[in-house]
């Protein structure tokens, strides 16, 4: 081959490389143009397809049931408390009476580990006054006891008062007429008294009997159960003096008997159970005869009346004023079956305005305006239904002294009293008549 061809075809050759590689740089340009292109115009996703929801009915839910455990209610501590909570009791005191001596002084022996204090007791009835800071003190107490044969009987400590006169009422006979110096004659207790009330003792359950002149020397006896230092109010003394004074200024129906003088209320005339029952039990224990007890309340207890029974069962009558609030029931002790209740009456032998009617009303006695002493030098005029239960009481001294037996005292005063037309539970048998 000459030089000329070897030339040409080197030639050639240069240009068909040239041409391949022109034609491969266009390819490679037209990917690179296509992956450009893509990445330019990329197109965005699909939304997303939802659901169609159907309604769907909403339920009221069912209410969730708590398990709250119930609280435990005591019900004997209920009813201890609905027991105790009295406007006329001690606050935080109970009266506990057992049947036995044995039952009283076992609670005595263990009363201080049981956290209860023992403010008094009376062995001769059984009973006993307590103290305590909450009802659960007490009740746990009673409840240990519940079911056993000498299990006490609990009740509220009550509060006592001398009667107060109330301003007039129209549902009694509404008697206002002042009896005077002539509430003697009033009852027939005229002619020599001298000897009347001779030999008996009678224990006046009161406010306290002051020295007075009309009571003479050597017949007064005086026991203070209150004992608070204070002077005597003079509602005993005028009591004391209407059933044995000697003066003829203010002169009493058994002027030869003796005063026992049992202080059981204080200078306001207050009182309570526990100490009234104790002045009870002591008077009989000191041999009286009888016992006057010219105050109460409108309140049954069991203390009350086991001290009345223990004065019935030593043949000591006791006396007791009916009330000063023209009510148709009677206070107590008077409301006591063993109990002599009296009522008032004036000079008519009207009912009083103020005194009390009710069932087991057993007599009355003039009441209105009667001449008493007072202090220790004084005389005053008074009223009321405690002035009248002194009166029957020297009625009874002196009826004692003629001889008449306890048992038949009731009965004499009964039938010997003088018929108003009124009827019993206003009178009683009728107003006080002693027969010579």
């Amino acid at each position: 081959m000459s030089q000329q061809e070897r030339s040409t075809t080197s030639t050639i050759v240069t240009m068909v490389l040239v041409l391949v590689g022109l034609l491969a740089l266009v390819a490679l340009f037209a990917v690179l143009r296509d992956k450009v292109t893509d990445a330019f115009n990329v197109k965005p996703p699909p939304p997303p397809v939802v659901p169609q929801l159907k309604p769907v009915e909403l339920k009221k839910p069912e209410p969730v049931v708590m398990n709250v455990p119930t609280p435990v209610v005591d019900e004997d501590l209920v009813a201890l408390i609905e027991l105790l909570d009295e406007p006329t009791a001690v606050p935080n005191e109970a009266v506990l009476t057992f049947d036995t001596a044995e039952a009283l002084r076992k609670f005595l022996a263990s009363a201080a580990s049981l956290g209860l204090r023992v403010i008094s007791s009376l062995d001769a009835i059984h009973g006993v006054r307590v103290g305590f800071g909450d009802a659960e003190t007490l009740n746990r107490y009673l409840k240990s006891q519940k079911g056993r044969p000498d299990s006490p009987n609990v009740e509220p400590h009550f509060w006592l008062t001398t009667p107060q006169l109330p301003k007039p009422a129209k549902d009694n006979q509404g008697g206002s007429a002042a009896v005077g110096s002539e509430f003697l004659t009033a009852i027939n207790a005229v002619g020599d008294r001298s000897a009347w009330g001779k030999g008996v003792t009678v224990a006046v359950l009161d406010t306290g009997v002051a020295q007075h002149p009309t009571f003479g020397e050597g017949r007064l006896t005086h026991i203070d159960l209150v004992q608070d230092g204070k002077t005597p109010h003079s509602h005993g003394t005028s009591v004391a003096s209407l059933i044995a004074g000697e003066d003829d200024q203010v002169p009493g129906v058994s002027p030869a008997a003796d005063i026992l003088d049992i202080r059981v209320a204080n200078d306001q005339g207050l009182s309570v159970n526990m100490v009234l029952a104790q002045g009870i039990v002591e008077a009989v224990d000191r041999g009286a005869d009888v016992i006057n007890i010219s105050l109460g309340g409108y309140d049954d207890s069991v203390l009350l009346r086991r001290a009345i029974e223990y004065a019935a069962k030593k043949q000591v009558i006791v006396v007791a004023a009916a009330g000063n609030d023209s009510y148709d029931r009677l206070a107590f002790p008077a409301a006591i079956e063993r109990v002599i209740s009296v009522g008032s009456v004036d000079r008519n032998s009207k009912q009083a305005y103020f005194s009390n009617s009710g069932a087991g009303l057993d007599i009355s006695a003039p009441g209105v305006g009667l001449p008493v002493a007072w202090e220790t030098q004084m005389k005053a005029i008074t009223s009321g239904t405690s002035g009248s239960a002194g009166v029957v009481t020297g009625a009874v001294a002196a009826l004692l002294s003629r001889g008449v037996s306890p048992a038949d005292i009731v009965r004499v005063l009964s039938n010997s009293a003088r018929a108003t037309g009124a009827p019993r539970n206003q009178v009683g048998a009728g107003v006080l008549w002693i027969r010579n």
